[in-house]
């Protein structure tokens, strides 16, 4: 994978950054980045300008084309927002990724804030344009392929519904999906080595916050990031591709979180009720069991949270 800095970006959705820079922000990303004077400064049309490292190559001089690209970029309002400026000016295909060092508007669920200082990732990437029918699945997928990741690292992770990742009883993650036209963008946000305290969470918050750190995995967000796109890519070229569909939603049902479990519904401001999590439905909706009127009833929801009781 090409992985280049964003040194100037002409849309101004980052901030600049040079690799000093980028070395002093936090000491996994001065692993990262070696001595800064082993990067060269590349200019681009349009005005954006990058640093690629030693041995890195911009493209494929023999195909004419090029393997898939991350970009680092500096302080900026969203991993997403870096993307979507990408994709504008016609330069990001499919698995092609952002990674920021912070970010100073990171969303999540219905818009909430996402606690983003350096050390952990704040990652964008883009799905193929074409994904099967229901196209519903697809967060619940991007979920599971990240728990399924974490696994095979030794941490027995999970998803849970609609979009956080979690280990146990902690959130150390979550992923956003945005959809503009064609094109489909994930955010993933991920506790590398800091989590918000209790304090900091939100009122009502389902879960408390943990990293990764906590269960001794140290990664460099680099590498980590890197091998979650090639683990990312395969899975879906694996399971969606060479079948035109998404896996049966019993497979994924085996990293969903909470599963048989009893929770706190939340469906709006107002409709709350404790229901049983039964597993995935058909459309990526969230099957349920709830009391109603005397008797146990079953039902589907396809927005809104859960929380243990």
């Amino acid at each position: 994978m090409i992985v280049r800095i964003l040194g100037r970006d002409p849309s101004g959705e980052a901030d600049a950054l040079t690799p000093a820079d980028l070395a002093a922000s936090h000491p996994l990303w001065a692993a990262f980045v070696g001595p800064p004077d082993g990067w060269r400064e590349v200019s681009e049309e349009g005005g954006a300008v990058f640093f690629v490292g030693p041995g890195q190559k911009d493209h494929d001089p023999g195909t004419g084309g090029r393997p898939g690209r991350l970009t680092v970029c500096g302080p900026c309002s969203s991993s997403l927002d870096v993307a979507w400026a990408m994709v504008r000016a016609g330069d990001f295909r499919p698995f092609d990724s952002v990674l920021a060092v912070s970010q100073r508007g990171g969303r999540g669920q219905l818009r909430r804030e996402w606690d983003s200082p350096p050390g952990n990732l704040y990652a964008a990437f883009a799905w193929p344009g074409d994904p099967p029918d229901p196209e519903s699945l697809l967060p619940v997928f991007t979920g599971y392929v990240l728990a399924r990741h974490l696994s095979s690292l030794g941490i027995e992770a999970g998803f849970k519904w609609p979009n956080d990742l979690v280990i146990g009883e902690k959130k150390i993650g979550g992923t956003l999906l945005e959809q503009r036209g064609e094109r489909v963008l994930a955010g993933v946000g991920i506790n590398l080595t800091r989590a918000p305290s209790p304090e900091k969470l939100r009122a009502n918050h389902a879960l408390l916050a943990g990293t990764l750190a906590e269960h001794g995995l140290f990664p460099g967000p680099v590498r980590f990031w890197t091998d979650l796109v090639k683990f990312l890519q395969t899975c879906y070229h694996d399971c969606v591709t060479a079948s035109c569909s998404f896996p049966p939603v019993s497979r994924m049902e085996r990293k969903l979180a909470f599963l048989g479990r009893n929770v706190l519904v939340r469906e709006g401001g107002t409709d709350v009720y404790p229901a049983c999590v039964l597993g995935l439905a058909e459309d990526g909706g969230l099957r349920l069991m709830r009391r109603v009127d005397g008797r146990n009833r079953e039902c589907v929801i396809h927005s809104g949270g859960i929380t243990l009781l």
